[in-house]
């Protein structure tokens, strides 16, 4: 598959003992879907509760898949150990909105969510996270 691997790439950082997303472009829901439950399984598989979302060239996330993060996805993460999240906000307007509309719908007493310009400044946050 390899437009999925174009469109996201999900691993372990260890040095930040956090997974790294970082996605391009437009994806389809089910990309969206298969590597937000691949960011998932790599968070429980190394025992971390920390994500760093470089999602600044990400297009879109589109409404359905919006609904799906907010009510299934997020609860299972939350409930899978997922405590903190940097996110590199989207250059894309529309994206962006989307963003900030599903983190405000989420308890901030179980996931942290915290926005930055660049890669530095969300590796320097989350690094420290629960330091």
């Amino acid at each position: 598959m390899k437009a999925t691997e174009e469109v996201y790439h999900i691993y372990f950082e260890k040095d930040l003992e956090a997974v790294v997303m970082e996605w391009n472009g437009y994806s389809t829901s089910v990309q969206f879907r298969e590597g937000t439950e691949l960011m998932l399984r790599t968070l429980v598989e190394n025992k971390c509760a920390k994500v760093l979302a470089d999602i600044r060239n990400m297009t879109l996330i589109g409404m359905e898949d919006q609904h799906w993060l907010e009510t299934d996805f997020l609860p299972r993460a939350i409930a899978s150990g997922f405590r903190a999240i940097a996110i590199i906000t989207p250059v894309a307007y529309f994206n962006k909105v989307a963003v900030e509309t599903i983190s405000y719908k989420v308890d901030k007493a179980k996931l942290v969510i915290s926005y930055f310009d660049n890669r530095k400044s969300a590796e320097e946050w989350i690094g420290d996270f629960g330091s």
